[in-house]
């Protein structure tokens, strides 16, 4: 007899998983288009704003065209998971705008807030296991570290913000062509 060799098992997000990360990051980046529409190169002021003050405070000073770019990796994650695909962030823009759409995903999760095109989607007991959804698209969460104002100063110096649009080591690079939503 040979060795027995044993298997990871392969992630996988469940129906309403999905169909939630889904909805929640094409809001987002209406969101984030609705922001720039309304603010364009405004500084973030917390108050005001629909999801910039989501992100970490060292942004709050970007540009619009900066800021297009983000409102694109909530849409890149959305075609992803609309193509069937899992939303794998490839770059530190997308894994920052998974740390964002994950809650929201949850919290409609949690509290049923959701219409019927989620609610006829069949149940899975892995519905409610966010955790195991953070860990399983996310390798890394280096995105988390910008959040910590000392921190950020030295991961600014590591991943500059203009670079936060360049796939990661082994990332496949998305179409450069894509354009921009709105």
């Amino acid at each position: 007899m040979g060795d027995v060799i044993e298997f990871e098992p392969r992630f996988s997000l469940t129906d309403r998983q999905q169909e939630l990360l889904r909805i929640h990051a094409w809001v987002c980046a209406d969101l984030a288009y609705d922001d720039i529409d309304e603010r364009g190169d405004d500084p973030v002021d917390p108050q005001w704003w629909y999801l910039f003050d989501r992100l970490p405070k060292c942004t709050y000073s970007q540009p619009a065209v900066w800021r297009r770019q983000v409102a694109r990796s909530f849409d890149d994650l959305a075609k992803d998971l609309a193509a069937g695909q899992l939303p794998r962030p490839r770059t530190m823009a997308e894994q920052l705008a998974l740390l964002i759409v994950l809650p929201r995903a949850a919290a409609a999760m949690a509290d049923a807030d959701y219409a019927d095109d989620v609610a006829t989607l069949p149940t899975h007991p892995r519905d409610d296991d966010w955790d195991a959804v953070a860990d399983g698209l996310m390798d890394d969460r280096d995105s988390e570290a910008f959040y910590d104002p000392a921190a950020a100063a030295a991961w600014l110096k590591i991943f500059p913000m203009d670079m936060w649009f360049t796939p990661r080591a082994g990332e496949e690079l998305r179409d450069p062509q894509r354009g921009f939503r709105r």
